[in-house]
């Protein structure tokens, strides 16, 4: 797919606020199609079942209730799978914790996905030079690595 139709496809792409997820509990297959709905188009990847079992045996997704997944299970696979390409599943863990400890699970997954809906209007551009991919992938590597050090420094406050 050429560039310019991904940016342009990705600036008409929003993700789902906390309210549009399933007001119900789901299998895990109904998860991964519900999850893979909105996260395929963007990071050209499928959610599956052993990915979301490491998410759960790493403690970063809650247990299933009766093998049901809950809104707020789905709103944290869907932030562990966006954040996941670019942050450690450890400082996506921390991250996350810090979050819930200062708002609700509904509102801390409403935040990021306001930033990042935003962020996906903002990304139309076209024609960029070498000198500009250049900036965007040192601009990338300089912000994860501010973030790493952020988490793990909020870790020992």
């Amino acid at each position: 797919m050429a560039k310019e139709n991904f940016t342009k496809k990705l600036a008409g792409m929003t993700m789902p606020h906390f309210s549009d997820l399933p007001n119900l509990d789901l299998y895990m297959d109904q998860v991964i199609d519900e999850v893979n709905q909105y996260l395929a188009p963007i990071t050209h990847t499928d959610i599956t079942k052993a990915m979301i079992n490491s998410y759960v045996k790493k403690g970063i997704v809650d247990r299933p209730t009766k093998k049901r997944y809950s809104r707020v299970h789905l709103a944290k696979i869907l932030v562990v799978s966006l954040l996941k390409p670019i942050l450690s599943l450890d400082t996506i863990d921390q991250a996350m914790k810090i979050a819930l400890k200062l708002d609700a699970p509904d509102k801390a997954y409403d935040q990021f996905i306001d930033l990042f809906n935003q962020e996906l209007t903002d990304v139309d551009i076209d024609d960029l030079s070498a000198k500009q991919y250049q900036a965007m992938a040192i601009r990338s590597l300089l912000y994860k690595l501010v973030v790493d050090d952020l988490i793990t420094n909020s870790q020992k406050a």
